[in-house]
């Protein structure tokens, strides 16, 4: 089990086992899933704001309505599990500020697309990091994304995208993903992969999926995933 202190650079002991250096992570710690998460085959989010955060933000509404983005765990250690992902769409957009990117997004969800047409907002809202850039996206899903995805408007940052079909391991932690939390699972995400014989399809991109309300900055659950090849 991972255990922080609260000075600026501490020693710590991963869920590997081993000791390393970790700066400013005093806020972040290993999530341990609950007896009551579900571990079968799908990740399941709600439209509404939870006790601990896995919810949308209170502004949708009380209405408990289920949204599933498809996978199937593979593999589970105490590190990380392996996930194959099924086919799903996101509107995504390119972004510098975290704000700013949510309210491209749900401009576009909440009927700003040729459509004029609504979508639920979905968690986790992921956020995709490489040397290109970043992107920030959520999933189209429920009853309307079923029935069709709407184009975005012309003159619109949004862009709508398959994606899915892939293996990616994911590490899972509660607190603030600042830039030196995310660097430092990134790292003990590589080197469990790396223990198993297996390796990211590119060390210098991974994505975090954040769960809770979408304007909120306080500590919350965080994925941190990244491709993993599969030959």
């Amino acid at each position: 089990t991972t255990t922080t202190t609260t000075t600026t650079t501490t020693m710590v002991t991963t869920t590997r086992g081993t000791t390393a250096t970790a700066t400013r992570i005093a806020h972040a710690r290993p999530h341990r899933a609950s007896r009551r998460e579900p571990r079968g085959r799908w990740m399941r989010v709600t439209a509404a704001s939870d006790a601990d955060g896995v919810g949308v933000s209170a502004r949708v509404g009380a209405k408990e309505v289920s949204y599933v983005i498809p996978y199937d765990v593979v593999k589970k250690t105490k590190t990380y599990e392996l996930r194959v992902y099924g086919a799903y769409t996101v509107c995504a957009t390119q972004y510098d500020n975290r704000e700013q990117g949510i309210a491209t997004l749900m401009e576009y969800i909440e009927g700003g697309n040729a459509e004029r047409a609504m979508y639920a907002p979905t968690q986790p809202l992921t956020t995709r990091y490489s040397k290109d850039g970043k992107t920030m996206e959520l999933a189209l899903l429920g009853r309307r994304a079923r029935e069709s995805i709407a184009a975005p408007n012309e003159d619109s940052e949004v862009k709508v995208v398959a994606t899915g079909g892939e293996l990616l391991a994911a590490i899972e932690f509660i607190g603030v993903a600042t830039p030196e939390v995310a660097e430092y699972y990134r790292s003990a995400l590589a080197n469990a992969l790396a223990d198993d014989g297996l390796r990211a399809v590119d060390d210098g991109s991974f994505r975090l999926n954040t769960f809770g309300p979408l304007y909120s900055l306080k500590p919350r659950k965080n994925e941190l995933l990244v491709a993993v090849n599969m030959g």
